[in-house]
């Protein structure tokens, strides 16, 4: 890369940052890797879609120089393993997870003129879209933005088998907290796990248990009858062509939210599954509803704080016979913490149990429906002001987006200081491009009624 978007030259170098862990060792992965690892599998050349891309400004009142950069990433490619792990095949041809007791990681610097959101934006396309060599190279790439000697930006690209979102979250709260507490953290507590040590764990007798209780779980749900499908197919495309992205940004949502949460005694996120499987319901024709929702798996105080990728789908149905808003966000919530309690299974057993499901290894269930709540938790507790939700309707703000996982419907919640987001991918095979946007904002209406409503 060697111009910016106006066509002027860009001076880059490549400067390393080296790293000595506390141990090197190899292990099997995670279940939550596998499940990553079999996204990426089946996204063949098109992997980059799992890659982890943003970028990003440097915190208020921090400048640093190349070399402080330099000494930062080596103290965090020091402190979690993930950040310095490797992904070859073993003994048998199995993917392993290999954390390295030393090594360099290369670390791109570009010189600016000025700090603009221009280069950010065609640095971020580039090294986003690029596969990672997962046999040898660092699940991490980072190019920074310099001007004056000081970092002010940059792009950072993390391979999903590395880390998730919450991880992610972590992550950025401790690299801001090492520059404003001049450049230095607590050690990590002496029982903080790692991913090597969850999947050691996996395999032990308790974590076998666990696997057990999650596929009792599903084959309860499904034994005698399967998940809800797509609906029948509208158009027919190929592959590279058959999906869409819509984002609804809506002060509105965020409002109801928090007025049908606090005024019902339940949680946003009850509130929120219970709506989406309403209009599920009312899209599809089907009392029961079915879907993967995405368990952070981040219950107990070793695994709050890791670096790592933790997320895990979970099996979640719920029957809305005859049932109106409220009555499904309670029965949605009664659901969701049945599958929370009964998630965490490896890939290769579940496999095996939605073959046994559904009639063989060439017909397994397949549960096309994925919600994956990102929301933080509100951190002061306070009460949404009495005002209707539906006089900010007009904030509301939809806007189509770049594909970035190809998901045949695939709801994320986003949050914002006084909005949500609700991004929705869907395969337009089966949806079409007006019936997203509707299901959007009927999902943001169906809110705001019944905050409104005085419930």
């Amino acid at each position: 890369m060697n111009a910016d978007p106006s066509g002027q030259p860009l001076s880059s170098r490549v400067r390393h940052a080296p790293f000595t862990g506390g141990r090197g060792i190899e292990a099997g992965l995670t279940w939550s890797q596998q499940e990553i690892w079999a996204l990426i599998e089946n996204a063949g050349p098109h992997d980059h879609v799992y890659n982890v891309v943003e970028e990003f400004r440097v915190p208020s009142g921090v400048r640093p120089t190349e070399a402080q950069c330099l000494e930062a990433l080596s103290f965090f490619l020091s402190r979690h393993e993930s950040l310095r792990s490797v992904f070859p095949r073993g003994q048998g041809g199995r993917v392993v997870q290999r954390v390295l007791p030393e090594g360099r990681l290369p670390v791109e610097f570009v010189d600016t003129r000025t700090p603009g959101d221009e280069q950010v934006t065609a640095l971020k396309e580039f090294f986003g879209t690029r596969r990672f060599s997962f046999a040898d190279e660092l699940p991490l790439r980072l190019v920074l933005l310099v001007t004056e000697g000081r970092v002010w930006g940059g792009v950072y690209v993390f391979s999903h088998l590395a880390i998730d979102w919450y991880g992610l979250r972590h992550l950025a709260d401790e690299v801001t907290e090492y520059f404003r507490s001049g450049r230095t953290l607590p050690a990590l507590a002496p029982d903080t796990q790692t991913p090597a040590d969850l999947a050691v764990w996996q395999e032990s007798p308790v974590g076998i248990r666990k696997r057990d209780r999650t596929l009792g779980h599903v084959a309860s749900l499904f034994r005698d009858r399967t998940p809800l499908a797509l609906p029948p197919a509208v158009a027919d495309l190929p592959e590279e062509k058959a999906y869409r992205q819509a984002a609804l940004r809506s002060r509105a949502a965020h409002h109801a939210v928090a007025r049908i949460a606090d005024s019902t005694g339940t949680s946003a996120a009850a509130v929120i599954v219970g709506a989406t499987a309403l209009v599920l319901r009312d899209l599809t024709g089907s009392d029961h509803v079915d879907l993967h929702l995405t368990s952070s798996q981040r219950f107990g105080r070793q695994s709050r704080s890791m670096v790592a990728t933790l997320m895990q789908e979970t099996y979640f149905s719920v029957d809305l016979a005859d049932a109106d808003l409220p009555q499904a966000v309670k029965r949605s919530w009664l659901s969701a913490i049945t599958a929370f309690q009964n998630s965490g299974c490896d890939a290769d057993s579940m496999n095996r149990l939605l073959a046994e499901l559904g009639g063989g290894a060439d017909a397994p269930l397949w549960f096309p429906y994925c919600v994956n709540d990102r929301r933080t938790l509100p951190a002061d507790g306070t009460k949404p002001r009495d005002v209707p939700a539906a006089s900010m309707l007009a904030d509301t703000v939809l806007t189509w987006l770049p594909v970035t996982e190809e998901e045949p419907f695939y709801l994320v919640v986003d949050d914002g200081l006084d909005h949500l987001e609700f991004s929705l991918t869907c395969d337009i095979r089966h949806f079409t491009e007006t019936g997203m946007e509707s299901f959007l904002r009927e999902l943001e209406g169906s809110l705001i009624t019944l905050a409104d409503s005085g419930l």
